[in-house]
């Protein structure tokens, strides 16, 4: 049996968003991205935090007129 970790570091949460780890530390610094936590000088994120701003990343097209 296998457990999914609760917490990650910046590089498993850039892998789960399909992104770079510096493109995490860029929108940390800028103030958007997936919410995380600060232990001391160590950042997590919360995997069930990840798909939850995933699902808000989610837009409809827009139909021309």
């Amino acid at each position: 049996m296998t457990m999914t970790p609760i917490l990650l570091n910046t590089a498993e949460a850039a892998e789960v968003l399909r992104v770079a780890a510096i493109t995490l530390h860029r929108w940390r610094n800028a103030g958007k991205g997936p919410p995380y936590i600060e232990m001391g000088r160590k950042i997590y994120y919360r995997r069930a935090d990840l798909e939850h701003w995933i699902a808000e990343q989610q837009r409809q097209p827009i139909r021309a007129a």
